[in-house]
């Protein structure tokens, strides 16, 4: 009895709930009932039923065509009478060509027009609409990569893909985790024990990237409850024009946002549901300059968040959450289709709803000149210009100005970090800023001078803060301080962090201490190839030959590509004096890249055991040459 009294109880509580929602002020995001983790994502096609018009256009979109399989049919890349594209720094070419379809791209070394190296790799998903570029990923049971070649579409050349210039190409070892994957395409399923790993790719933003996840609301137009959207708000899924403008704003630059991203304590990029405050799963700072600013590619949110145009349609404190804005990201852009699709004059119209003479906010320009730009209002407030992080791009600067100039980067001066989603953010989050910046974007002295004086203001008791300090003292090489703050972790510490004071560990001469550490971080991700590598190389390194074999068969049987687990598997195989399955590994690891120097080194030596001189004489040539080239780009 008790029990059906309960029951019927909860039946009463959820109707009540759900009919305040209903009925709720549109600032009560916190109501949107598909953000419970119990709701699933269901998939584009099951929003298609009820809204195939919208799914018709939006699939026609850049953000529809974000990924997808790598084919003729989704590439936009010319792969005829194509020049290969060289890499000076490291000494390697790159060429793409097609095969049935599919699409392949070439490494390859020259020494006097012979090919002395060669490796092929199949790709397997396009990256990008193809309004821009087109990128490309390797998958390999589940771990992505990142190629070293991508097209630009706008200048119709191949060229190799921003950040892998200036001598920092990774060939084809460039992780893809789920930051990037869960901006450039609907949400994956990831392997939580690896970082670059996923279970389930989808091909496209979809429909719940912007609404959330369907699950509730697909079931409750099946059961036939149906809400008047004219009158209520549907809370069993979000319509992000009925948010606030803080919820727009975050839904939209949850990608359309560039800079150094650092998840809150226990977020994952995963968790960000369309309705939510961003700034409760992750900040976002890019670099702040005195006398100048930085135009980047994907920070539309943020130039268009310094337009006059914009502020004049705040009432209120633009940084309360009570603040009203009239003019938002969807004012101008229909997510539901293509800008390639929208005329002009769509965008223009806008601009003449404000600027028109009925409230004498006319442009000024002489007659003259807007009769030569067809009074196109974009043409000249929004013009196209290069981004400073991506080559041979040009985009729509959404800083809308009066008078528009060209960014100064002459007399700029870097004074730090501006977080992005957030006035006052904590100090714990902006240590890490700072920190993960340098280490990820650019070594530049001011950003760890900035963290070092943040880190002061940390409570070492606290775990999280003892983890940024950890990986403050890791970048700055103070190994000591690190062992000193081990007791200070407390259960739930990143697997970063545990591979942090491994290493740490290891670089004092306590092996043992090391491994435990190692085997820390591996039972937080069992499948990180990054982790399995190191702790495995730490083991040869101590002599636990039996040991390293065993995890570098791990990681072979997981990615079979890693040149450095080869090479560090020829070194097992060397101490155990099998001198042919030690050759072996060493070549199969200058296949897969042919200056890995472990690799020459010790194969080398190999040739010298078995009297092969002359053989030896010519690895020591080609390790010279490695040693040689990387010298003379560490100094331009």
């Amino acid at each position: 009895m008790r029990l059906k009294f309960l029951a019927i109880f909860a039946l009463l509580a959820l109707i009540l709930f759900l009919s305040y929602c209903k009925d709720a002020p549109k600032s009560e995001s916190s109501l949107y009932l598909n953000h419970a983790d119990s709701v699933k994502y269901v998939g584009m096609q099951a929003c298609a039923s009820c809204h195939a018009d919208k799914m018709s256009t939006f699939v026609q979109t850049g953000m529809g065509k974000s990924l997808g399989w790598a084919n003729s049919k989704r590439s936009s890349a010319l792969f005829t009478h194509v020049k290969p594209v060289y890499d000076a720094y490291k000494d390697l070419y790159y060429w793409p060509f097609m095969v049935d379809s599919s699409i392949y791209i070439k490494e390859y070394r020259l020494l006097n027009s012979d090919t002395i190296y060669s490796r092929i790799e199949k790709i397997s998903y396009i990256v990008g609409s193809g309004h821009h570029t087109n990128s490309h990923l390797i998958a390999e049971n589940g771990y992505v990569f990142q190629a070293p070649l991508t097209f630009y579409t706008q200048e119709g050349k191949w060229d190799l893909p921003p950040g892998f210039e200036n001598g920092n190409n990774s060939g084809f070892e460039r992780r893809i985790g789920l930051e990037c994957m869960s901006c450039h395409n609907a949400l994956p399923v990831q392997d939580l024990s690896a970082e670059n790993r996923f279970l389930d790719i989808p091909h496209g933003i979809d429909c719940e990237r912007c609404h959330g996840p369907g699950e509730l609301h697909v079931k409750e137009k099946k059961a036939g409850n149906i809400v008047d959207i004219s009158k209520h708000i549907d809370y069993s899924i979000v319509n992000p024009a009925k948010l606030s403008w803080y919820r727009q704003i975050d839904l939209c630059q949850r990608c359309h946002l560039q800079g150094n991203a650092v998840l809150k304590p226990g977020k994952s990029f995963a968790d960000f549901k369309p309705g939510m405050r961003l700034s409760d799963v992750f900040d976002q700072f890019s670099p702040e300059y005195k006398n100048g600013d930085e135009f980047v590619m994907a920070a539309h949110a943020e130039r268009f968040q310094m337009s006059a145009c914009f502020k004049a349609n705040v009432k209120g404190d633009l940084n309360s959450q009570s603040a009203q804005v009239g003019f938002t990201c969807i004012s101008c852009h229909n997510p539901h289709v293509s800008v390639k699709q929208t005329n002009r004059s769509v965008f223009n119209s806008k601009c003449i709803s404000c600027h028109s003479s009925q409230n004498q906010k006319l442009c000024s320009e002489a007659t003259p000149i807007l009769n030569s730009a067809n009074n196109d209002c974009v043409q000249c407030h929004m013009p196209t210009t290069g981004a400073s992080d991506i080559p041979h791009v040009t985009v729509h600067d959404h800083y809308i100005r009066k008078n528009y100039s060209k960014n100064n980067t002459l007399n700029r001066q870097l004074i730090g970090l501006r977080c992005i989603t957030n006035p006052n953010p904590d100090i714990a989050t902006e240590t890490e800023a700072y920190v993960s910046y340098y280490e990820k974007f650019e070594k530049n002295e001011l950003y760890l001078d900035k963290a070092k004086q943040l880190s002061s203001k940390l409570d070492e008791s606290i775990s999280y803060h003892s983890e940024i300090l950890i990986h403050l003292y890791y970048i700055n090489a103070q190994y000591t301080d690190i062992v000193r703050l081990v007791n200070n972790l407390k259960t739930g510490y990143s697997a970063w962090t545990a591979y942090r004071v491994a290493k740490s560990f290891e670089l004092l001469k306590k092996p043992d201490l090391a491994s435990e550490w190692f085997e820390n971080a591996l039972v937080i991700q069992k499948n990180n190839i990054d982790f399995l590598l190191q702790y495995s190389a730490h083991l040869v390194k101590i002599k636990q030959y039996k040991k390293a074999e065993k995890y570098l068969n791990t990681l072979l049987n997981l990615y079979n590509k890693s040149p450095d687990a080869w090479a560090y598997m020829g070194l097992v195989r060397l101490a155990n004096s099998e001198y042919a399955k030690a050759k072996g590994c060493f070549e199969m690891a200058l296949n897969l890249f042919p200056d890995q120097l472990t690799a020459l080194q010790n194969l080398k030596i190999l040739e010298e055991l078995v009297g092969n001189k002359q053989e030896a004489l010519k690895i020591q040539i080609r390790i010279d040459t490695i040693v040689n080239r990387n010298a003379a780009n560490s100094r331009r």
